[in-house]
């Protein structure tokens, strides 16, 4: 009588993984889904995780354990289990994780469903561990490959045929990015991507010995080079070069300049800052043209970038040292409708004693350049109107920090940076005067702007630029806990977390 091949395979690399492993153990054994089974692979395990993957197998039919000497990177295992899977699907996970019980259900719904051939769980960090944006902020459904990049981690649904046919296998040695290099080739070869669950199903977490690979240190040789392997699959399989390009420069964007935050920068000594320059520059050079740093929304990283193309190190510490001056916060102090538009108005606290002169805004030119917008405003969505008013308004100002709103669909992800104008800020003390480190800014955002949106939950951030080509770190803007109402059209309301969002309502 032949077997029935089970639904999904999970398959997990496993390594001094107690106490851990049992939590793992027990989730896995809780799910809703009727068929699966379990691939255990213990990588030369030696503080008990061989001896309790042995019990749970005794005990349940279908775990299936393999113990091999220690290979030294999860690759190798990974494989391994890969190999002597027989679901329709496979679930990579790790040692230390868990899964809420209706996980693989609500996944293989999903995948059958849509003929999806990759479901990526929505995760949440346990143990302190945190987890990118995207599984905050992206709803259930379809997920495109330029956000589906966002998280390279293999903890997901692949439909296995897909795997067999490509021949997928992991990178195996002390590969950094190894599952990066995986991932991303069955992101580009898949026909549907799809991303599950309204609340957390992986459960992704911090281990308090540090064992995580993640939290192991990085050779820059061996991380760009497989940096450079991802970048040259998304090039070699998107259909349009003008795609290919935007996706290796938001994969830069994350995987390159994070080591130009200041605290990895300012952790390096000279040596490790010019070598990670040094090799970066030439993965720019190699992979992309100067002529797509236009498109680098974030001004900071924009000028990142364009440093490293000249090998200039010492320019690079002087922004990153800089940029600390421009650190703030930023709350939502006004949205009002304007003829064809919506105005945003954020208040800015400074945070540095050093942070630029003239910051506040109360002085003669920042009350004439208000009027001058005032007077303009009716028109002020207009795109020669608004260039010109705020031509005039640097001009004016043009010695005090600057301000950019940075937009970001939860959706698409797709970016777009609004300038702001300074304006007279608000009497905050019992003496009706102003607070010296609390500038407000005016943010106008026309309905042909809003369009790009449609259907979407938009967020917000802030960016300040002071002179001299220097610019900080972007902040996510707050709002005030009431903040929930409709401004032509437009929700602008406060999230769970006290965030600043737009919600702009689909076609018709």
């Amino acid at each position: 009588m032949t077997e029935t091949a089970p639904t999904v395979s999970v398959v997990i690399p496993v390594y001094n993984s107690m106490p851990y492993l049992t939590g793992t153990l027990d989730s896995l054994l809780a799910q809703e889904l009727d068929s699966f089974e379990i691939i255990a692979i213990d990588d030369g395990s030696m503080d008990g995780s061989e001896t309790e993957l042995d019990r749970y197998a005794a005990a349940d039919s279908r775990i299936t354990v393999v113990h091999q000497p220690n290979s030294g990177w999860p690759g190798m295992p990974r494989n391994r289990g890969l190999e002597r899977a027989r679901g329709r699907y496979v679930l990579f996970m790790d040692a230390d994780d868990t899964m809420s019980p209706d996980a693989l259900a609500r996944m293989v719904a999903q995948a059958d469903a849509h003929d999806a051939d990759i479901v990526i769980p929505r995760f949440e960090g346990t143990g302190g561990r945190h987890v990118q944006a995207l599984f905050e902020r992206h709803p259930e459904g379809p997920i495109e490959l330029a956000r589906a990049m966002e998280t390279l981690s293999p903890q997901k649904l692949f439909r296995r045929e897909m795997l067999e046919r490509l021949e997928l296998r992991f990178p195996e040695g002390r590969v950094r990015l190894e599952d990066g290099i995986f991932v991303t080739r069955a992101y580009v070869e898949a026909r549907r991507i799809m991303f599950c669950g309204d609340s957390p199903l992986y459960f992704i977490a911090l281990r308090d010995d540090g064992r995580n690979i993640s939290s192991q240190s990085i050779d820059p040789d061996n991380y760009v080079s497989s940096c450079r392997r991802i970048a040259e699959t998304l090039i070699e399989g998107a259909a349009d070069p003008d795609d290919a390009r935007a996706l290796v420069r938001q994969f830069f964007g994350r995987k390159g300049l994070r080591f130009y935050a200041p605290k990895r920068w300012l952790a390096m000594d000279e040596g490790g800052r010019a070598h990670w320059v040094a090799l970066h520059r030439e993965f720019l050079r190699d992979l992309l043209p100067p002529s797509t740093d236009a498109q680098v929304t974030h001004p900071t990283d924009r000028r990142k970038v364009e440093l490293i193309r000249d090998g200039d190190v010492e320019g690079l510490d002087r922004l990153i040292r800089a940029a600390a001056m421009l650190e703030h916060t930023a709350l939502v102090s006004g949205v009002r409708a304007l003829p064809g538009g919506i105005e945003v108005t954020v208040t800015v606290r400074l945070d540095h004693d050093e942070a630029p002169a003239g910051a506040a805004g109360s002085g003669l030119r920042v009350r004439v350049a208000d009027r001058l917008y005032r007077l303009v405003r009716p028109l002020v969505t207009r795109r020669l109107v608004r260039g010109t008013s705020r031509l005039a308004a640097r001009f004016l100002l043009w010695n005090r920090p600057h301000a950019m709103l940075l937009l970001s669909g939860r959706k698409r992800g797709r970016a777009t940076a609004v300038p702001g104008r300074l304006a007279p800020p608000e009497p905050r003390t019992a003496e009706g005067t102003y607070r010296a480190r609390e500038p407000r800014y005016r943010f106008v955002l026309p309905h042909d702007l809003l369009r790009r949106y449609r259907g979407e939950r938009v967020d917000a951030w802030t960016v300040l630029s002071g002179p001299h080509r220097v610019s900080g770190d972007r902040c996510r803007v707050t709002a005030p806990p009431a903040l929930d109402r409709r401004v032509d059209g437009i929700r602008a309301y406060a999230t769970n977390r006290g965030n600043f969002s737009l919600q702009v309502p689909g076609r018709g």
